[in-house]
């Protein structure tokens, strides 16, 4: 009779070593691309969601910033060529601008 206790073990074992293993279900972040160029932002303005993440191209032939209007963030000065990202984990609309360049401004929109 001690068949029958290991063989239901045994069973039940196997049984849950053969159940699927549940998936995560999420959403993988996404990055945005800015590039800077002609003294402008382009695009101007970009809309993203909560964690993804904008990353600015200096293609310009003068050193620009990305920089926030508020708190947020500041990519200190960008020679050509180089590249600043930010995550933005808060949902709103940030405006942001060159400090080198008042005139350039941008906006990102985060759903």
């Amino acid at each position: 009779m001690r068949i029958l206790p290991t063989l239901l073990a045994t069973l039940s074992l196997g049984a849950s070593l053969a159940a699927p293993a549940a998936a995560s279900v999420g959403t993988a972040a996404a990055q945005t691309t800015v590039v800077i160029e002609d003294f402008r932002f382009v695009p101007r303005s970009v809309t993203v969601n909560a964690g993804d993440s904008v990353r600015w191209i200096n293609n310009d032939n003068a050193d620009h910033t990305t920089t926030s209007d508020g708190p947020g963030w500041d990519s200190g000065e960008l020679p050509p060529g180089s590249s600043f990202t930010h995550t933005f984990t808060t949902q709103g609309t940030f405006t942001y601008h060159c400090s080198i360049h008042p005139d350039m401004t941008g906006s990102v929109t985060v759903q």
